[in-house]
């Protein structure tokens, strides 16, 4: 049967099943090492617009405030282990910058290490820094002080300051990451 009605609405087990097998086929290609491959396929002037924009704009208030002057000079690598991603970022004449998105480590004077979903979590206000950093799911490096600096600034923002549609991305790759595989 291609079609059935329960409590008049249409129902196609057809999609159902279509549903249970390609999805975790598509989790597989969202992994995060999948992404991170996808991510070295941009040029990395695009990779560095986006980050730059979307940090400048979610953190304006803070930046405004002067909570990332500290970072002026230095140099911050962030590494998404899962996703085998490396972000080095910065902050120039008020704004943030983000001089490479690299596959390997490269210089930096700190640096923070995370997996994807403890990140994702860190972002959505579900666990603080501290907490992943006792549990050594985030892991610093290099200038300590400069990372712990950047960790408990992290701490405290606000996480209103996140658009929702970032959150509710978010919150559906880590529904899709999670998903034990089939």
């Amino acid at each position: 049967m291609f079609m059935a009605e329960s409590a008049g609405v249409l129902k196609f087990p057809f999609a159902d099943h279509l549903k249970s097998a390609l999805l975790p086929k598509f989790a597989s290609l969202l992994a995060p090492n999948n992404v991170g491959s996808c991510v070295g396929w941009v040029p990395q002037r695009v990779n560095r617009k986006v980050i730059e924009s979307v940090l400048n704009r979610v953190l304006q208030e803070q930046v405004a405030d002067g909570d990332f002057d500290y970072l002026t000079g230095k140099w911050l690598q962030v590494e998404i282990r899962d996703a085998r991603l490396f972000v080095t970022l910065g902050f120039r004449n008020g704004q943030f910058v983000c001089r490479e998105v690299v596959r390997q480590a490269s210089e930096a004077n700190a640096n923070l290490s995370v997996m994807t979903v403890d990140a994702i979590d860190m972002v959505q206000h579900k666990v603080d820094p501290d907490t992943l950093f006792f549990q050594r799911k985030l892991t610093i490096g290099g200038d300590t002080e400069l990372a712990h600096h950047v960790k408990n600034t992290l701490d405290t923002l606000d996480p209103e300051a996140i658009p929702k549609l970032v959150l509710i991305l978010l919150q559906h790759y880590q529904a899709i990451i999670s998903r034990p595989a089939i």
